[in-house]
């Protein structure tokens, strides 16, 4: 008797040409329907994913050589659907999962199609030819063209998979084992280099370009929401009706009472923009006369109405108020029909950028938020309101317990603490979207257009409507003479969706309370951040992105001090011996990449952070045991919003008495012209200051004195 075949679990059937590319117990309602058939030219690999933030990739077989499409295939199939196994799994690092994302998916067959080329190009048609010699070939092929170290190993890593993958399809090709998954990757990568990737790679948003951006993006949520919301109601109830309108006598008698009156005056006529071209405003004529579109176009005909517009054209004033103000005036007389669409996209738009600056979080949690996702808190039991709690998903690091990539996310453990900005602008997107809708929803915010896709704005579509909202802003700041408000291009190139996290963590390492005309808070936030569990969880928190920022700015302070004493400066204060000899090692951190994992070594190192407080005109030698700047405990940096005069941990420099005197003669020039009791006080504080450059004077030390 033949012993029957134990069943692997691991290794799937051989599909069907009507099988679903994505089998049904891994699809995802979110977009369920748009998976394809195993024949299909295009397999979509959205079915697999519920992130409502991320791209829809496909794998087009069209890419593919033939004599290698159904090899490719099969396997390729048995990738989405099927997993590797334990075994596999155990002693080869971090790299290999059982499954991965859908980009990482797309990524892997893109890089098996590659290889595929490459074969053809050698003569050989069949994976089966593809052995570890040829595969060893193909590695060493690859060495020259690699821009990293990183793309490199996922590349290797993608065709160990393929040989994985292989050996758990119903018909295995039998292609070679790779040599490097044997012998190790070192021969088939680049050299290793200090560069760091990721979040800390990208430039922080100048302050020049960010102080503004964040100016009008709170501006429109905080002033000008509910008028562009009323106006977008009403256009839209115009444009209902012009819809439904049926031809009666009374709508006719309207609509000609109303463009007699028109043609009276000499008044221009109601236009809108059309792909560019100027063109009678039909909707909005309808609407307001409840005429229908048949009886305007018949009068359009009869009194030329058309070429009239071209010569003639006017605005589509709402009858809904205007509320907002921009230095006590009205930011409109009127709003206008044809400009509600744009500015709902502008207000959505500026909602974006207040929570991806104001928070931390990344574009793709931003995304993913839905409406209801920060109630207003119950008071505590004292009476106090307690602060608010943005919860949220997180996609970048969602894994199961095997490790496997969650396309869904998973809740973050800790919710993000919101301020009031961030609170407001989430209630206006709340206005916006239906409950429990996402935030950012597509079919809400593409007013122009629509696709079958859905869940959330792309991230693409975002990158330009912050452009266009910078266009727009600076045309406001125009119109309203205020050239201060004015956003400048940032000298690294476009804003983008992903620099905002940076430009936080930037500001508030080096900037503290330096933005006060935008009434944020960065010391505040900086403590909202540790405290609070802003950014709690160790793997995903900004809180290293910002222990990144303040090592840098660390380093940039050590180095201009080492260099102003190497031309003679001299420091003072209870800690300037200490930061001279700290000053001497300023060497150490250069060449250094700065990562989280140095950035908390560093940290660590009392005697090499020395912290820049260009608003108190000091330099911080920072000591834990000896900070007066906390008052709730000791912590790894310090409070510089909070910094104490008389500190122990205080050093003056040449350069910060020189700032001291000009301050105080600022002050003095302010008090000539104050009332007396406002003038007595800004003497006062010249004074002090003055005080404090001189008792500099007295007790500065250079390092030749110090080593004496």
């Amino acid at each position: 008797m033949t012993a029957a075949v134990e069943h692997d679990p691991y290794v799937l059937p051989l599909p069907a040409p009507d099988s679903l590319v994505v089998q049904p117990h891994l699809v995802r309602a979110l977009h369920a329907h748009l998976n394809a058939e195993y024949a299909a030219p295009v397999w979509p690999l959205a079915p697999l994913n519920e992130n409502p933030s991320s791209s829809n990739l496909a794998i087009h077989w069209a890419n593919s050589p033939g004599c290698f499409q159904q090899e490719l295939r099969l396997i390729a199939w048995t990738l989405i659907n099927g997993e590797l196994r334990p075994s596999f799994l155990r002693g080869r690092g971090t790299r290999l999962r059982a499954r991965i994302s859908t980009t990482g998916i797309s990524e892997t067959v893109r890089r098996w199609i590659h290889l595929a080329l490459w074969l053809q190009d050698q003569g050989i048609t069949t994976l089966a030819d593809c052995d570890t010699r040829v595969l060893h070939e193909y590695g060493q092929h690859l060495l020259p063209t690699y821009g990293s170290r990183s793309y490199a190993h996922d590349t290797l890593v993608s065709l160990t998979r393929l040989w994985a993958y292989d050996q758990l399809t119903a018909r295995p090709t039998g292609i070679g084992r790779p040599p490097w998954d044997e012998l190790g990757a070192d021969d088939y990568l680049p050299a290793a280099t200090s560069t760091s990737g990721g979040e800390n790679a990208g430039e922080a948003l100048a302050e020049e370009t960010m102080g503004p951006l964040l100016i009008w993006s709170l501006r429109v949520i905080d002033d000008f929401a509910d008028d562009i919301l009323a106006a977008w109601d009403e256009s839209q109830r115009l444009r209902q009706t012009a819809r439904t309108s049926r031809a009666t006598p009374d709508g006719a008698a309207a609509l000609q009472t109303y463009l007699d009156s028109l043609s009276a005056t000499r008044t221009p006529l109601p236009t809108v923009m059309n792909k560019g071209r100027t063109s009678l405003a039909r909707n909005y004529i309808c609407g307001i006369t409840g005429a229908s579109k048949t009886q305007l176009n018949r009068v359009i005909v009869r009194m030329g109405l058309a070429r009239k517009a071209t010569l003639r054209p006017g605005p589509c004033p709402l009858d809904t108020p205007v509320t907002g103000r921009i230095a006590g005036r009205p930011w409109r007389k009127r709003l206008d029909f044809g400009e509600a669409a744009d500015l709902m996209r502008h207000l959505g738009t500026a909602a974006f950028i207040v929570l991806s600056y104001l928070t931390g979080m990344r574009p793709g949690e931003v995304l993913g938020l839905r409406s209801g996702c920060c109630p207003d808190p119950e008071p505590g039991k004292d009476g106090k309101a307690r602060r608010h709690l943005i919860r949220g998903h997180e996609f970048k690091i969602a894994t199961d317990e095997q490790g496997n990539y969650l396309s869904s996310g998973q809740e973050r453990e800790v919710p993000w603490v919101a301020i009031r900005p961030v609170v407001n602008a989430i209630r206006v997107l709340e206005r916006m979207v239906p409950d429990g809708a996402l935030l950012f929803d597509h079919n809400t915010h593409d007013l122009h257009a629509s696709r079958a896709n859905t869940g959330a704005l792309r991230f693409g579509t975002l990158r330009t409507r912050i452009e266009d909202f910078v266009v727009w802003a600076n045309a406001e700041a125009a119109v309203h003479e205020r050239t201060h408000d004015l956003i400048p291009p940032d000298p690294c190139g476009a804003i983008g969706t992903e620099r905002f996290r940076r430009t936080l963590a930037w500001h508030i390492a080096r900037r503290p309370g330096g933005l006060v005309a935008l009434a944020i808070q960065y010391g505040h936030l900086r403590t909202t951040f540790v405290s609070e569990g802003y950014g709690a969880r160790s793997r995903d928190g900004i809180h290293e992105l910002i222990d990144v920022e303040t090592v840098r700015a660390v380093a940039d302070t050590v180095a201009d001090l080492h260099d102003d004493l190497e031309d003679g400066a001299g420091v003072s204060g209870p800690a300037a011996r200490r930061a001279i000899r700290a000053a001497a090692t300023a060497p150490r951190f250069e060449g250094t990449a700065i990562t989280a994992t140095t950035a908390r070594r560093l940290i660590a190192n009392e005697d090499a952070m020395i912290f820049d407080n260009p608003q108190a005109f000091v330099l911080c030698h920072y000591k834990r045991a000896q900070a007066l700047c906390h008052r709730d405990g000791v912590r790894d940096t310090p409070s510089l919003d909070h910094c104490v005069p008389s500190c122990g941990n205080i050093v003056r420099t040449d350069r910060h008495a020189a700032q001291l005197r000009d301050r105080a003669d600022f002050l003095d020039k302010r008090a000539a012209a104050a009332p007396q009791p406002v003038g007595d006080r800004l003497r006062g504080s010249a004074n002090k200051l003055r005080g404090f450059a001189d008792a500099h004077d007295r007790f500065r030390i250079t390092p030749t004195e110090d080593l004496a």
